[in-house]
């Protein structure tokens, strides 16, 4: 059976790498005693796949791994068996069984449907006048920025890739820009920053392209937002929280949980 693990990291884990993660997962699958389905050949490893690696520093509600068991479950039995080997700082919180593959079909995971990701900024200095910088910034028809790739530097529209702005302060979401195209409440909103580290209890919320197709990364946005206000500060003191990764299900980007593939 294909299991979807949706996790948390955040706490003194967010300076855990991407392979030390990997690792984690398998220590913590061999004392959970969990039945995983296992490779052919030499060098047998589990079946799984984990979706977009998280920066490090980067704390996160919605990261995402897909793996396969020998034997039936429910989904409440696997989260309670991964969280009691689970460290507190990095916690299932959701569990999605998925159908089987079907024969000779290309196998589907959950790196491969990513097409947008939403994060929590927060800046220790916030600046006064962020609100109209971003109504504003919404107004654009586009607005290039240089992002770095393993090909070298390269330009991008920044506008094009952002579907959603809101600002979060002390507990209350309000909406500056919104295209329709994620499917998220403002309850989610709250949900997904549960364990974002937060200057002031403010945050700066946006929807971004992401994936292999596009890819706006939360670090570029926020050294495009803090240009385009005129602010030349380099790297000033912020925290990046992801909130969830998104695919595409009738027409809207939707939770990877909620995509049964």
């Amino acid at each position: 059976m294909r299991v979807r693990v949706r996790f948390a990291k955040f706490g003194s884990a967010r300076f855990l790498g991407h392979l030390d993660v990997m690792r984690y997962f398998q220590k913590v699958f061999r004392r959970a005693e969990l039945p995983l389905m296992f490779s052919e050949g030499y060098h047998p490893h589990p079946i799984l796949s984990f979706a977009q690696p998280l920066s490090l520093s980067y704390t996160s509600d919605g990261e995402y791994f897909d793996m396969e068991l020998r034997e039936e479950m429910s989904e409440e039995a696997i989260a309670a068996c991964l969280n009691k080997a689970c460290n507190p700082e990095i916690p299932a919180n959701r569990v999605t069984i998925l159908p089987d593959h079907k024969p000779n079909a290309k196998k589907v995971t959950g790196m491969s449907l990513i097409t947008g990701a939403s994060y929590a900024i927060s800046l220790r200095q916030m600046p006064q006048n962020l609100p109209e910088v971003l109504h504003k910034f919404a107004s654009e028809k586009s607005y290039m920025v240089e992002k770095s790739t393993k090909n070298g530097t390269r330009e991008c529209d920044l506008r094009a890739g952002v579907h959603g702005l809101s600002i979060l302060k002390n507990g209350v979401i309000t909406r500056i820009y919104d295209d329709g195209s994620y499917l998220f409440s403002d309850e989610d909103m709250l949900c997904g920053a549960e364990h974002a580290s937060l200057y002031d209890d403010t945050a700066v919320i946006v929807w971004l392209d992401a994936g292999s197709e596009r890819n706006i990364p939360a670090d570029v946005f926020l050294q495009g937002i803090l240009s385009y206000a005129g602010i030349t500060e380099e790297k000033p003191e912020r925290t990046f929280h992801r909130m969830d990764l998104f695919g595409d299900k009738d027409e809207k980007k939707v939770p990877l949980w909620m995509i049964e593939s």
